[in-house]
């Protein structure tokens, strides 16, 4: 009879901590929810649904149709069908991101830049509510660029990777990252800094002004 108790009380040991869990999870599957649709509302991101899945083990926000469009000196556009956000259930500070495919178009006076991708993954880390380190990769892109002084660009490029970090402090974007880009071979065709200061990125001689994205 003691050994059939003890089994007993270890069946239910596991079911209240299942219970538990589970009421646990699903707490933080909304607090997780809430703060992705918080950050998409602050910055005038349009969303067809978002919804949140990965239980035992993850925290999964799936957010279908993302759009932003800003228009101001310049055009900035960003439209991306799936993305999915992976988190632990008991820390927000790694953060993996992916995408299907995306579709970024900027335009100004002076050039006009189309970037697609099939695939895209993005990991972050933070620290102190600041990023330490993030990490892009795109896959199967292609680059079609304009430039009323270099003319015409238009490439394939197998990947396309961004390390370094970046942070928005007060609307100004500050970052640092090195890009290599890798031609349909796979060989590394170029490699260069970027610098992100006061919402202006520079790559070699090539700015880009941010600000449209407030």
């Amino acid at each position: 009879m003691d050994k059939i108790s003890s089994l007993k009380k270890i069946f239910y040991l596991i079911l209240i901590s299942l219970f538990l869990y589970s009421a646990y999870w699903i707490y933080i599957s909304f607090v997780f929810k809430n703060e992705v649709n918080n950050e998409i509302i602050r910055h005038g991101i349009q969303t067809q649904k978002i919804y949140v899945t990965g239980f035992p083990y993850r925290l999964e926000a799936h957010i279908t149709n993302l759009s932003l469009e800003k228009e101001a000196e310049n055009f900035f556009s960003i439209n991306v069908p799936q993305i999915k956000i992976s988190v632990s259930p008991f820390s927000f500070k790694k953060i993996f991101i992916q995408s299907n495919s995306s579709n970024l178009k900027y335009r100004s006076f002076t050039q006009n830049i189309d970037i697609f991708n099939k695939q895209g993954r993005l990991s972050i880390r933070i620290e102190n509510g600041l990023i330490q380190r993030s990490t892009f990769m795109f896959e199967e892109n292609n680059i079609i660029a304009k430039n009323i002084i270099l003319g015409e660009f238009n490439k394939n490029f197998s990947n396309i990777i961004l390390d370094g970090k970046v942070n928005v402090i007060d609307k100004k974007i500050e970052g640092n990252f090195q890009l290599d880009i890798y031609d349909e071979d796979k060989q590394k065709k170029f490699s260069t800094p970027v610098e992100i200061n006061n919402n202006k990125l520079k790559i070699l001689f090539f700015e880009l002004d941010l600000n449209s994205l407030f």
